[in-house]
């Protein structure tokens, strides 16, 4: 998964919302905040947002042991 090192976001009523950034092209708003590197003690690994189909995507890929929490 070829994630961005910046956190893009949209205005939606008034609060910055965080966009999924999944491969830096998706522009859809983030459904939840995952934890993509499981178990390893990578420095440069940190949470990310995705869409719920990237997310859908993901959870299907990893299955059980996918890191997640859900965004307000």
């Amino acid at each position: 998964m070829g994630l961005k090192n910046t956190i893009r976001h949209k205005i939606v009523n008034g609060k910055r919302k965080p966009l999924c950034d999944y491969e830096g092209t998706c522009m859809n708003l983030a459904y939840r905040e995952v934890y993509p590197d499981l178990g390893k003690k990578n420095k440069t690994s940190r949470w990310s947002y995705l869409c719920r189909k990237h997310f859908k995507q993901e959870k299907k890929r990893i299955g059980k042991k996918l890191i997640y929490c859900t965004i307000n």
